[in-house]
């Protein structure tokens, strides 16, 4: 077979061939720079999403911190002011114990001198009352008086001291006692039973119940009785003593100033 060719036909074959040689390395190129468009673009996103995140942490990380460091804050405030209240409590404290601490003083230059003027008025009325535990009561009194002088002894202890020696004195006049001792009567040492009702009378029987007497506090001396009052004074003694049921008895209870 035979084939003819023409120089335009020619011409047109070589373009054509020449098209369909160039196009596909045309394209290839268009993709692949179309891809790495794509890539960079898409790192490119990636980075940026990257930056955000981590911006996105520091964010969180400086709101975190500043929550923090906001309730130290408060927290500090509130700590501050219980810390100014307790000291305002403590200064009103101070004032206070200050003042007593001065009343302390001006009552102790006060009280001092009113415990010795106790004990005196003491040591006068055990002089003056009836004359039972004589020498003891007096001995005590003195020895309350030298204890009060005693710079070592706290203020507090001389007081309870004056007020243990009051209280016992007037314990004395609820009682009812009888006991043995020497008695001075009429030039005669006698030893003779005692009888105290309180501090309202003070009888003695001799150890043979056949005289007896009581205290005149008017005449500052001992006065003898009527013998009809020996029975019942010694029944009395016997009741003081514990020795015989309490009962109702006759006893002369002279006042001031009688004589019998």
């Amino acid at each position: 077979m035979t084939f003819w060719y023409s120089d335009r036909s020619w011409a047109g074959l070589c373009t054509l061939l020449v098209v369909l040689g160039t196009c596909p390395g045309l394209e290839a190129a268009e993709v692949k720079d179309s891809l790495e468009v794509v890539s960079g673009t898409n790192r490119s996103a990636a980075q940026t999403q990257e930056k955000i995140d981590q911006l996105s942490r520091e964010t969180r990380d400086l709101l975190e911190e500043y929550r923090k460091l906001k309730d130290g804050s408060e927290y500090q405030a509130a700590y501050t002011r219980e810390l100014e209240q307790l000291e305002q409590a403590q200064q009103a404290q101070i004032e206070d114990l200050q003042r007593q601490i001065t009343q302390a003083r001006v009552t102790r230059q006060r009280i001092v001198p009113l415990m010795r003027s106790m004990a005196d008025a003491l040591e006068k009325f055990v002089v003056l009352d009836l004359p039972f535990h004589h020498e003891e009561r007096i001995g005590a009194v003195l020895q309350l008086k030298q204890r009060l002088n005693e710079p070592s002894l706290s203020v507090a202890g001389k007081f309870r001291l004056l007020l243990e020696a009051y209280q016992l004195e007037q314990a004395y006049g609820d009682k009812v006692e009888a006991w043995r001792g020497p008695l001075q009567f009429e030039g005669e040492q006698l030893s003779v039973e005692y009888l105290r009702v309180g501090r309202a009378a003070l009888y003695f029987q001799s150890l043979d119940g056949e005289s007896s007497g009581y205290w005149d506090a008017a005449g500052q001396a001992w006065q003898s009785l009527d013998p009809d009052y020996n029975r019942s004074l010694a029944q009395a003694m016997r009741v003081a003593r514990n020795l015989t049921a309490p009962q109702l008895l006759q006893l002369p209870m002279p006042g001031p100033g009688s004589e019998s």
